[in-house]
């Protein structure tokens, strides 16, 4: 009996054609994988951490007591849905402790975990991988470390410093002289904490051990010191800066530095700052040559800004020191400037000031001065009318005469 039913089961599917998909399902069910590697377990224990951080999200849901109607009809259990927020559910994701073991993860995982939880700015996260860091002594990739140790010095939390620089010293021992015994990161925290003296001649000494390569990471964190001082700080503070960045310039020939804080001294709103920078520039000749070298760049910032004053300073310092052919560049963007607002009198003067000066401009600015003086639309409107009657032509859709 059980053969015949099985027959007539048989015959009843025979009969209706499955459909694919389903088919596909059937077959694909049975089909049961033994080899599990690393790769499996490893794409597990991420969904069960997200299981488990969906799972703080159950405590929300909120019952109501039962209501009575005023028709004397009996109680109904009534049960209203909690208000959607996302922030909220973000704020509960983001706050459940991360649960993953990296002992057994590559220095893959372990970076990518370090760097979201320091991006999210999950205190908790990156607390709890830096102690199985330091259980397991497990280090991560040179770029990821030095944003822990960044992130642990502008926290100011020199013991973790302290503890991440032993368990360095352990694993990759390496790694700590090539970067001078991580002096600059000290050096953050003694910023951060107010010493910002000490913190100064700490970052010489970092300055004077580093290699290539931590100079890059030195110059950086130095970028953020200067950008610190000026404006926001004491003017004591900005003279030890200042100080610095001319002991890189005489005594390790570097032009960074003095470069940079000249750059943001110079464009400063403050009259102190502009002062400061104006005495740099007749002190020291190497960094009047690198400031040469930055003039375009200097241009196109301030245009972006539409701030033509620190170029006229800027103009005449380098007049002040015989520099005429660097002002070139000035005088090319101050042209355009005035010619795109239409300022007849103000292209003039400045055409008058490069004949003086024996500083040539383009042919292209006295034609452009010439069609300001006629009234023309001028040459940048004749491109764009151009191109416009170009892109209409190609939109226009051919025509065929068909002939039976």
């Amino acid at each position: 009996m059980a053969l015949f039913a099985l027959q007539s089961r048989s015959a009843a599917f025979r009969g209706a054609p499955l459909p694919s998909i389903w088919l596909l399902n059937l077959l694909t069910g049975h089909r049961k994988s033994t080899n599990v590697d690393a790769i499996d377990s490893f794409i597990s224990e991420l969904m069960e951490n997200k299981a488990l951080k969906w799972k703080v999200l159950n405590h929300k849901q909120k019952t109501v007591p039962l209501v009575k109607s005023d028709d004397g009809l009996a109680s109904i259990n009534v049960q209203k849905r909690a208000p959607f927020r996302l922030t909220q559910i973000f704020d509960d994701l983001t706050s459940n402790p991360i649960v993953i073991n990296i002992e057994p993860l590559e220095q893959t995982h372990i970076d990518n975990l370090i760097e979201t939880a320091i991006r999210e700015e999950n205190e908790r996260d990156v607390q709890l991988l830096f102690e199985q860091m330091i259980d397991y002594k497990k280090l991560p990739s040179g770029k990821v470390l030095n944003m822990l140790l960044a992130h642990f010095a502008d926290a100011s939390n020199r013991e973790q410093l302290d503890k991440l620089e032993k368990l360095c010293g352990e694993v990759d021992p390496k790694f700590v002289t090539d970067n001078c015994s991580l002096l600059h990161y000290k050096a953050v925290t003694l910023w951060r904490n107010g010493n910002s003296f000490n913190s100064l001649e700490m970052f010489k000494k970092a300055l004077a051990e580093c290699t290539s390569e931590s100079k890059a990471v030195i110059d950086r964190l130095l970028v953020k010191i200067v950008d610190e001082t000026i404006g926001k700080k004491s003017e004591a503070v900005l003279l030890a800066v200042i100080e610095m960045g001319e002991f890189c310039l005489n005594e390790l020939k570097d032009e960074f530095l003095i470069g940079y804080v000249w750059e943001r001294s110079f464009l400063s709103q403050w009259f102190s700052d502009q002062e400061a920078a104006r005495k740099l520039f007749d002190k020291h000749e190497r960094l009047r040559l690198e400031i040469a070298k930055r003039v375009n760049n200097l241009c196109f910032s301030c245009m972006q800004e539409f701030n033509t004053e620190p170029l006229y300073r800027l103009t005449e310092l380098f007049l002040k020191h015989n520099m005429s052919t660097q002002c070139r560049p000035i005088l090319i963007s101050l042209f355009e400037y005035e010619y795109w607002r239409r300022n007849l009198r103000a292209c003039s003067e400045i055409m008058q000031n490069s004949i003086d000066l024996d500083i040539p401009l383009p042919e292209a600015c006295n034609q452009k001065l010439l069609d300001l003086l006629l009234g023309r639309p001028g040459s940048l409107a004749k491109p764009a009318a151009e191109s416009a009657a170009k892109r209409k032509q190609k939109l226009q859709a051919k025509k065929y005469e068909l002939k039976f």
